[in-house]
């Protein structure tokens, strides 16, 4: 073999060994040829190159794929579901019970986590009181260190005889949030809101919080009400799981009353993200209001009797529903607003709306469909509403 010509001959004597047209090596060319297009910029001698490595390589330049870095597809990382938004804190506030103290409302309001106690031997402690944990940013640290250096259970805490715990405002605000009727004959009259001081023992606590005791009738028994003070490193629980929340809604208030657990009553409450979080230095008796309330009781209130008579259920979630935006059977919805009557095994959770606009009746139906229940008179079986 001495020139280009015996290389021709040999080849041709060798014809049908050959690969088929569309074989690796005109693979090679195409998919060089492609690339030659691509980056028509690339000088004279690059691409020559780009070829002879092809032609001599065939299996790294495919016509069927291309493996430049900017065209490499990535697998689509899954989108995470957004948590509800919520400013539940994730503790209880609880007594120790061997002097008669026991929680009559455990809950939370905005930042803050709140309970009212009571007693059984109250010739000893006196009725009881009121429990707070507050976050540092809503104390007012001036009048804390000015107050008297005493000990609580052990630790540094101050007692402070006259401590605001609430502004008139604050207080506006609370009274506005629970619809009450004010005008017309046997309408509630509510006194003007105004600020809110009283004698108060505070310390802080491991969570980072403030605990601030109050509302005892005396120092002797805001003291023994201190020293039963506990916190527990869980937040609210409830009868329920919720696995949808309208979108919009912020988890505000939980509240509960469980001391008599075949009375056993659970209050949520979500408002409009937009709005302020609440203010509040007790859980009102687990009366607040807000965008939407959810409440389930233990005890039979006679409602749902008088609800089956309006008509028949909408089943959502295998739960008979009763759906109203205008008064009905003892009910008055707020005006623009509805309620839904849900029949729980015999109990009602009776669910308030406040706007039709901020939670149509499709998101209502779909977070009643998510609902996962619990065992409404054993508090033990209950567990954080939202995942």
């Amino acid at each position: 073999m001495t020139d280009i010509r015996d290389l021709r001959q040999t080849l041709a004597r060798h014809d049908d060994l050959a690969p088929p047209p569309d074989g690796m090596v005109e693979q090679a060319y195409a998919g060089a040829r492609r690339i030659r297009r691509r980056r028509l910029t690339v000088a004279g001698v690059g691409v020559a190159a780009v070829v002879a490595i092809g032609a001599i390589t065939p299996a790294v330049v495919s016509p069927f794929r291309d493996d430049r870095p900017e065209h490499a597809t990535a697998p689509t990382p899954p989108v995470p579901k957004p948590a509800p938004l919520s400013n539940a804190p994730a503790l209880t506030l609880d007594v120790d019970r061997a002097n008669g103290f026991y929680p009559l409302q455990q809950g939370f309001a905005g930042p803050r986590a709140l309970a009212s106690i009571r007693s059984h031997n109250t010739a000893v402690t006196g009725w009881g009181g009121n429990i707070a944990a507050y976050p540092a940013a809503d104390v007012d640290m001036a009048a804390i260190e000015a107050g008297t250096p005493i000990r609580v259970q052990g630790k540094p805490a101050r007692y402070v005889p006259d401590y605001l715990l609430s502004r008139a405002e604050d207080e506006e605000i609370a009274v506005k949030r629970q619809d009450i009727p004010t005008i017309g004959p046997g309408k509630a009259v509510l006194p003007t809101p105004h600020d809110v001081r009283s004698p108060v023992i505070a310390w802080p606590d491991a969570s980072g919080r403030w605990v601030i005791v109050s509302g005892a009738q005396n120092r002797a028994e805001l003291d023994l009400l201190a020293e039963a003070v506990r916190v527990v490193p869980t937040g609210v629980t409830a009868p329920y799981r919720i696995g949808f929340v309208p979108p919009g809604l912020r988890f505000d208030y939980g509240g509960s009353a469980t001391s008599m657990p075949s009375e056993a009553n659970s209050v949520l409450v979500f408002v409009d993200a937009g709005r302020p979080a609440m203010k509040r230095t007790d859980l009102l008796g687990l009366t607040e209001r807000g965008s939407l309330r959810m409440q389930l009781t233990a005890s039979d209130n006679g409602h749902l009797g008088r609800v089956r008579q309006s008509g028949p259920p909408t089943v959502l979630g295998s739960r008979d529903t009763w759906y109203f935006t205008a008064p009905a059977v003892g009910y008055s919805p707020t005006p623009g607003g509805a309620l839904m009557v849900v029949d729980v095994g015999g109990h009602e959770l009776l669910i308030l709306v406040e706007s039709n606009t901020l939670v149509p009746y499709p998101a209502l139906a779909r977070m009643v469909e998510s609902l996962d229940f619990k065992n409404v008179a054993d508090p033990g079986t209950w567990v954080a509403p939202l995942p």
